[in-house]
């Protein structure tokens, strides 16, 4: 999985790098559906990228990353 997002990931949530399964669900990881909206919109700040409406929201972390990571840049975030 992407250690940029993983990190970004944890600092915002405050949630230990090592908590961050891929097949953690979102859920049991404390985020409504609130918190992971407002988390992709801070993804797409972050890295200047454009994230595609969900009719279904990701539910697991890996679910996120692969919705994510064909999205972003190679170049680091401009944080």
């Amino acid at each position: 999985m992407n250690s940029d997002l993983i990190q970004l990931f944890a600092k915002t949530f405050g949630i230990s790098e090592d908590k961050l399964l891929p097949d953690a669900t979102l859920e049991s990881l404390g985020l409504d559906s609130l918190a992971v909206i407002e988390f992709l919109f801070q993804i797409e700040d972050q890295f200047g990228i454009q994230i595609p409406d969900q009719a279904n929201p990701p539910r697991t972390l890996a679910e996120m990353v692969q919705l994510i990571e064909p999205l972003l840049p190679a170049a680091k975030p401009v944080a």
